[in-house]
C-alpha cells in the first residue's frame, strides 16, 4: 500500500490547456503506474489524483467520499465550552437558526432532492416534441446559404439551451425573451462574475420567486421542474430538511441547477459540433442513420475531453484505500474523468472514436450519489441538436480554431469554450 506522503516530483495539475480530443499523454503514463499520483491543484493544494475508470469510478460511488471536508474532530470533554465546529458548506454566510438553513447554505443533496421529480427521464422525454420543435425554427431563422458565416453559438446553440430550459420551467411566453436573456447573462464563464452577471441572476432569482410564488397558490399541480419543487417540498412531512425551506431557498436550488446546467449544456455541444469537424464522413452517416444519434452524443460524452481535466474534488470522511494508496481523513481526491473514460481496461479501443458502440459506461455525467442531476436533459437536447444539424443541415462546416478560452475554476478543472462558433454551409433542408 503506498502511504500518503507528498512525493518530491509532485505534479501540477490540470495537465496544461484542454485540447478538442487529446488527451496529456502523461494521463496514460500514470494508469499503469501502481498507486495514485500525488499533485498540487492551483485553488485546492495537494491532492490524489485518480486517473483510473475503477478508482475515479469508486470516488464517484463510495459514500466516505464528499464534497465538503469533514467536520473537526469535537473539542475535548475538559474544554466544554468549545463547541465542535461545523461542517463546511460551499458558499455559507454563516450559521443558521435552529431548524433552518440560509439559502446559500443548501447542499448539494437537498439540491438533488427538490429537483429531481422534475429531472426524471420519463418527464425530459415529455419535452422532446418541442424541443425538436425549437430546433427546427432555429434552424430555420439561419442566414441563407451565400452569406458571410454564421455564428452558430449565438444563432443556434445558446438560444436552444435558453429556450429548453424555458420550457422546463413553463415560463409564461410573455415573460420569455427576458428570461432566456437572464439565463444566458447568469450562466457566463467569467470568473469573477461580471457586475453585469451579478445583475443577471438576481433579475433571474426575481423571476423565479414570482413563478414559485404562483405555482405554490395554484396548489404546483403541474409537471414543470418549479411546481415539482413545491410539491417536494410540502410533501416533505417531518424531514425538516425539505419541509422547512423558504421559497427563497427553492429560488437558490433553482439557480444552482439551472446555470451550471445551461453553460454545461452549451459547452457540450459547442465542443461536440468542433469534434464532429473531425469526423465528417460520421456526422453524414448520423444524417442517413438517425437512429445511430443517441449513441454518437454518448460516445462523445466519452471521447472527447471538452469540459474538465477532473471531477469536481473529493474529501475523505475516513481512510480509505483507493487503487494500492492510503487516503487519510480530510484528504482531498479529484478524478480525471476524461483520462478514466479512455482506460483501455473498461473500454474496447478506447482511443477510436465510434459513433456505434455499444457497451459505453462512460463517466462523463458522473455515478451513484454524485451523478448529474441533469443528465436525462442534456442527453435530451444533445440528441436533439445533433440530430437536427445532422439531417437538415448539408455540408456543415464550422471554421478551424483554437480553444477560444480556458477557463480554471479553482477546483482542479479546466474548461474549453469555443464562442463564437463561425459555420457555413451548402444548404438547410425542410
Amino acid at each position: 500500500m503506498t502511504h500518503p506522503e507528498p512525493a518530491p516530483d509532485v505534479l501540477c495539475h490540470p495537465f496544461g490547456e484542454p485540447h478538442l480530443l487529446d488527451l496529456d499523454h502523461r494521463y496514460a503514463g500514470l494508469r499503469d503506474t501502481a498507486g495514485l499520483r500525488r499533485v498540487e491543484v492551483g485553488g485546492l493544494g495537494e491532492a490524489w489524483l485518480c486517473s483510473r475508470y475503477a478508482d475515479v469510478r469508486r470516488i464517484l460511488t463510495d459514500s466516505r467520499f464528499g464534497l465538503t471536508p469533514p467536520a473537526p474532530a469535537a473539542a475535548p470533554a475538559a474544554a466544554p465550552a468549545a463547541a465542535p465546529a461545523p461542517a463546511v458548506c460551499p458558499s455559507s454566510e454563516g450559521a443558521a437558526p435552529a431548524g433552518a438553513r440560509s439559502a446559500a447554505a443548501l447542499t448539494s443533496d437537498q439540491v438533488n432532492r427538490l429537483t429531481r421529480g422534475g429531472l426524471k427521464p420519463r418527464r425530459i422525454e415529455r419535452l422532446r416534441g418541442r424541443t425538436e420543435t425549437i430546433a427546427d425554427d432555429l434552424l430555420d431563422r439561419l442566414e441563407p446559404v451565400g452569406r458571410s458565416a454564421t455564428d452558430l453559438m449565438a444563432g443556434f446553440v445558446k438560444p436552444l439551451a435558453a429556450e429548453v430550459l424555458c420550457e422546463l420551467l413553463d415560463v409564461p411566453a410573455g415573460d420569455r425573451t427576458d428570461v432566456r436573456a437572464r439565463l444566458l447573462g447568469g450562466a457566463s464563464t467569467a470568473s469573477p462574475p461580471a457586475e453585469a452577471e451579478k445583475q443577471d441572476r438576481r433579475a433571474l432569482a426575481h423571476h423565479l420567486a414570482d413563478l414559485i410564488a404562483a405555482r405554490a397558490a395554484a396548489g404546483a399541480s403541474a409537471d414543470d421542474l418549479l411546481s415539482t419543487m413545491v410539491r417536494a417540498r410540502a410533501d416533505a412531512g417531518d424531514d425538516l430538511t425539505l419541509a422547512v425551506l423558504t421559497d427563497r431557498q427553492l429560488v437558490t436550488a433553482a439557480l444552482r441547477l439551472l446555470l451550471p446546467g445551461l453553460q454545461n449544456t452549451v459547452l457540450m455541444l459547442a465542443n461536440f459540433l468542433r469534434a464532429l469537424m473531425h469526423h465528417r464522413s460520421d456526422l453524414e452517416r448520423l444524417g442517413r442513420h438517425p437512429d445511430l444519434v443517441p449513441s454518437a452524443v454518448e460516445e462523445l460524452i466519452r471521447f472527447t475531453p471538452f469540459h474538465s481535466t477532473s471531477t469536481f474534488p473529493r474529501y475523505a470522511s475516513e481512510d480509505v484505500e483507493i487503487g494500492g494508496t492510503l487516503i487519510r481523513r480530510g484528504e482531498v481526491t479529484v478524478g480525471a474523468l476524461c483520462a478514466a473514460n479512455r482506460d483501455e481496461r473498461a473500454f474496447a479501443h478506447p482511443d477510436t472514436f465510434d459513433i456505434g458502440r455499444d457497451d459505453n459506461a462512460h463517466l462523463g455525467f458522473g455515478m451513484g450519489a454524485h451523478h448529474c442531476p441533469g443528465a436525462a436533459l442534456a442527453r435530451m437536447q444533445l440528441q436533439v441538436a445533433i440530430g437536427a444539424l445532422a439531417r437538415r443541415v448539408d455540408d456543415l462546416h464550422i471554421a478551424p480554431a483554437a480553444v477560444a478560452g480556458s477557463v480554471h475554476d479553482g477546483e482542479g478543472r479546466v474548461i474549453g469554450w469555443f464562442d463564437p462558433l463561425s459555420a457555413t454551409w451548402s444548404a438547410i433542408r425542410p
